[in-house]
């Protein structure tokens, strides 16, 4: 049997469509008939189509072609009956969800298409019905995919492959996986560009301003539009229901004390200063707009934070060690205790100015300067692993991953196989 890697995922992206509510899109009319049959439950074309409208969501394919339709409607009607047979199953076990945990993937779920379409509005607009109504639509399918999984894992816990098998698997799959990219290895070193006092005063007296407008009436989404640096003004700054831990904390201290509609006092955050509007309250879960100011560094803060870079790096130049060096004066928490050490990541994840940086360098040379938005860096290039194909000698985990993942995908098919020969189905 060839390994398809796509095939260890299909299923779970399948079952988590059919947990969504209908996307049948504003200019499509959809006549509902019966698409399939399973005992007494019946699947509605409506049905399908929500269900290769939102895989197509997922994919950011926007004009399918016929084909691919038609293969995602097959799949989709497919995935369904596998799903009623499944809950079946559950129901015949009494497995149950406790309603937390389906809230909490709920809300994953809903923040993922978010992000796919780009805002809440967004995804209203998508669906053609209200937030509220999406989330309730969604949750009784949450549910029935999180009892799917229980199921699932339960039968497929105890699957193991022995070293043979994870051989003769990297024997029959071999032109089929992936190579292991090219990696890098680097040391780093972040001077921060850090806003001045007269960066300060003008961030200051430009959000006082704003906030003196919004208590003289001033309409808070029109104001987030046209004045808030944030990346959720052109949605007047709304960012929906959040959870407790989902903002930084100070946003969420200053937020959670105000009442809806109240507009809070100048809130500072690391993204900059705030005036945040609480808009609705549901429990421990709050939906909220605020107006944010970045505090802009000036043209002479970057200046002196390029020249302490550069004296930086003409003291590594001329012999002094770059570790110590990042441990007594980079601005980066994470990796300036380890000397600026980062781990091996795959050349093709590197941040774009860092890949400009690291590309032309060979192992153990100090790039030139280099600016993000977080202030200005100097890179040393550790080490560089060209990409090359996987062999058992240097990823057997990998390779044990792949072959255990397809004989628990073989074993759970079979099992699903046969318990579909005890059930009626059409077609």
């Amino acid at each position: 049997m060839k390994f398809r890697f796509r095939n260890l995922i299909l299923l779970a992206a399948l079952l988590t469509a059919l947990a969504l509510p209908a996307a049948v899109r504003a200019d499509e009319e959809v006549i509902d008939s019966i698409a399939a049959i399973v005992d007494q439950e019946i699947i509605l074309e409506s049905d399908v189509a929500y269900g290769v409208n939102t895989l197509l969501l997922e994919s950011g394919i926007r004009y399918p072609p016929a084909d691919k339709v038609a293969e995602l409607r097959r799949q989709v009607v497919d995935a369904y009956i596998t799903q009623k047979v499944l809950l079946a199953k559950a129901a015949e076990e009494t497995l149950n969800v406790e309603d937390r945990v389906v809230d909490k993937e709920l809300d994953k779920k809903i923040k993922a298409l978010t992000a796919q379409v780009g805002s809440e509005e967004k995804l209203v607009e998508y669906f053609g019905k209200p937030l509220a109504k999406i989330r309730r639509e969604m949750r009784e399918g949450v549910r029935d995919g999180l009892l799917i999984d229980m199921l699932k894992q339960r039968k497929i816990m105890n699957v193991h492959v022995r070293r043979l098998e994870v051989l003769d698997f990297y024997a029959e799959n071999r032109d089929q996986i992936p190579e292991m990219p090219e990696k890098v290895t680097f040391s780093h070193i972040l001077i921060e560009v850090k806003p001045s006092p007269e960066a300060r005063a003008q961030a200051d007296a430009r959000i006082t301003r704003l906030r003196d407008l919004l208590l003289a009436g001033a309409d808070f989404d029109s104001l987030a539009k046209a004045e808030s640096d944030g990346p959720s003004a052109p949605e007047g700054g709304r960012l929906g229901f959040t959870n407790r831990g989902d903002l930084v904390p100070s946003y969420e201290e200053a937020a959670y004390a105000l009442d809806p509609g109240q507009i809070s006092e100048v809130v500072e955050t690391p993204f900059g200063l705030h005036l945040i509007k609480l808009i609705e309250r549901q429990g421990e879960r709050i939906s909220s707009q605020h107006i944010l100011i970045q505090l802009t560094p000036t043209v002479g803060d970057w200046e002196q934070a390029r020249v302490r870079a550069d004296s930086l790096r003409g003291r590594i130049l001329a012999g002094e060690a770059f570790s110590d060096m990042a441990r007594k004066y980079s601005d980066d928490e994470d990796s300036a205790p380890k000397g600026g050490h980062f781990d091996p990541i795959a050349a093709s994840e590197l941040p774009v100015e860092f890949a400009a940086a690291i590309g032309g360098l060979e192992v153990g040379e100090i790039s030139e300067l280099f600016r993000t938005t977080l202030g200005m860096h100097i890179v040393r290039l550790d080490d560089r692993k060209a990409a090359r194909e996987v062999n058992p000698t240097d990823d057997w985990a990998l390779l044990e991953m792949y072959a255990l993942g397809q004989e628990r995908e073989r074993v759970f098919n079979e099992w699903v196989a046969e318990m579909k020969k005890n059930h009626y189905i059409w077609p």
